[in-house]
């Protein structure tokens, strides 16, 4: 009589862990994931503020900021993070997720600045300390720059503004 190997054929599912980096949080992270999306919604806000705001209603600096970073987010994949080539739109689906929900929330009107600034300047500084000591798919790391580009286009907004007044 023969034994019958019985051969296991049920679907594994594969979940990948984000990689831990050497130093919690270092210069690079530092540059390419905090400080370089929200100088970069910062000059988005004050470009807003300066040429969009004077002569149309829609869209506010933050609003305006969001969506010229949803647009060159394939651009910004590749100057923040240098990843997979194939894996740009990843990140354009992180950036758009958090973006349509900042853009819906600064047009209303009491709660904007709560949700739009206090709110995700929380969790943006969450996600900074948090985040910030792995190495992400390109999916999270949209969501992160999302929020770091509302509160510079906010920022720039307000510099723009109060120089120019």
């Amino acid at each position: 009589m023969q034994e019958h190997e019985t051969v296991d054929k049920s679907p594994t599912i594969v979940i990948d862990k984000p990689n831990v980096k050497p130093s919690a949080l270092d210069f690079e992270t530092g540059i390419k994931h905090i400080l370089g999306p929200a100088i970069i919604g910062m000059l988005l806000g004050i470009l807003a503020e300066h040429f969009v705001t004077p002569n149309y209603a829609w869209p506010s600096p933050p609003q305006a900021a969001i969506i010229s970073a949803v647009l060159l987010s394939p651009l910004l994949y590749f100057v923040l993070l240098s990843d997979e080539k194939s894996r740009w739109w990843e990140y354009s689906v992180g950036m758009i997720i958090p973006g349509l929900f900042f853009i819906m929330i600064w047009f209303s009107g009491w709660g904007a600045l709560f949700c739009g600034v206090y709110l995700p300047l929380l969790i943006w500084v969450w996600i900074s300390t948090a985040w910030g000591q792995y190495d992400l798919p390109p999916f999270r790391y949209g969501l992160w720059h999302a929020f770091a580009i509302n509160i510079g286009g906010f920022a720039g907004a307000i510099l723009a503004f109060s120089i120019s007044s």
